[in-house]
């Protein structure tokens, strides 16, 4: 016999969890979590981010920066944004502190497909048989309809992050270190906890992840601060796939969550944001009892200008960084952020263009 639930969610990671827990006053709805490998279970990843308000996230912070230099820039500010860095594993232990009381059934499978069903309400199929709801949240990217959608232009952000601990007072504590070079197709950002500890991160992009190798970071730091010693005290790896959601679902109570839902732009700090930002949007449809958009669609002009960026990534590695070097040096940090969180003046945004067409023109 099949089981049966109000709602199942397909996937159980952050995205299904800020929605559990927006949904979760009052509920007394049979909900299903499908997910091979719970959060608690996942290594602990740190998350950077930059916001002008406040987000679900703050209190967590392990760090935060009102300034930021490029490179070997000068420091300067960020205002109106705050960067903040916390750990998933402090993000995950609250939410599910306060989803203690719902009743959920976590069903520690790999779904394979969502149907709609003739009668009304969905079909889930997963490893270990199949269940059926009224309603579905999907935030697994591998399920049909697949993320990124794979008829429009899509890359990889990929980079290792490593928390580390110098012998002597090396860093400024006060400012984060953003888009540094590596080499020809990676950066490195870093974020001081103190004057002795920090977490380096690399991102690069392209149509296929880099491998996790330290070597570029720790040189990085031998570098930066010379007669410095370093001790490796965490490691994490992480690929992010980059591209645009897919353009529908099975049906209209079918709702697509997370990165899947539209989201993700070449910046993991956006994501987080964006996705708490979704989710109580979602929620507070939910509790008026409005229908949810399956699916979000943004501005046309941005879509085009994220589907440039992902085609210069996919055609040569080398064109992103080149693209982000020139922007980055040629306009304020907080002109960067606003661009990227779509918020930029004609005039602010014709000097970005302005900086950018030389390397668009040259991945032509």
């Amino acid at each position: 016999m099949l089981r049966a639930y109000d709602m199942v969610f397909v996937g159980g990671g952050l995205s299904a969890l800020l929605l559990l827990n927006e949904l979760r006053t009052g509920s007394s709805a049979r909900i299903a979590v499908v997910d091979p490998s719970p959060p608690w279970e996942q290594p602990p990843v740190h998350w950077s981010y930059w916001s002008r308000g406040r987000t679900p996230y703050d209190r967590f912070a392990i760090g935060a920066w009102r300034q930021a230099r490029v490179g070997d820039a000068p420091p300067e500010p960020i205002a109106p944004f705050t960067l903040r860095l916390v750990r998933s594993d402090d993000v995950f232990a609250d939410l599910l502190w306060r989803l203690r009381a719902v009743p959920i059934e976590w069903l520690r499978a790999a779904a394979r497909a969502v149907r709609r069903r003739d009668g009304g309400g969905y079909e889930v199929a997963t490893s270990a048989g199949s269940v059926r709801a009224r309603v579905v949240f999907d935030s697994a990217r591998e399920v049909e309809p697949v993320f990124p959608a794979p008829h429009l232009p899509r890359a990889v952000l990929s980079g290792i992050g490593l928390r580390v601990v110098a012998d002597r007072p090396v860093f400024d504590a006060a400012t984060a270190t953003l888009f540094d070079p590596l080499d020809e197709r990676s950066f490195a950002y870093l974020l001081p906890l103190s004057r002795v500890e920090a977490l380096l991160e690399s991102a690069s992009f392209g149509p296929a992840p880099v491998k996790a190798d330290r070597v570029p970071l720790l040189r990085y730091l031998r570098e930066r601060y010379p007669g410095g010693r370093f001790e490796v005290v965490h490691a994490e790896y992480g690929e992010i796939p980059l591209g645009f959601a897919p353009s529908g679902t099975t049906g209209p109570r079918h709702v697509l969550l997370g990165a899947k839902r539209g989201l993700l732009k070449p910046s993991a700090g956006y994501g987080v944001v964006r996705i708490a930002e979704e989710t109580m949007r979602l929620g507070h449809l939910w509790r008026e009892g409005r229908p949810l958009p399956p699916e979000r669609r943004g501005f046309w002009g941005w879509r085009l200008l994220d589907a440039g960026f992902l085609e210069l990534a996919d055609r040569d590695p080398r064109l992103p960084l080149a693209l982000v070097r020139r922007v980055m040096h040629a306009v304020p940090p907080s002109w960067s952020l606003r661009f990227i969180d779509e918020e930029v003046s004609i005039r602010q945004l014709v000097s970005i263009f302005r900086q950018a067409l030389p390397v668009v023109l040259r991945g032509r």
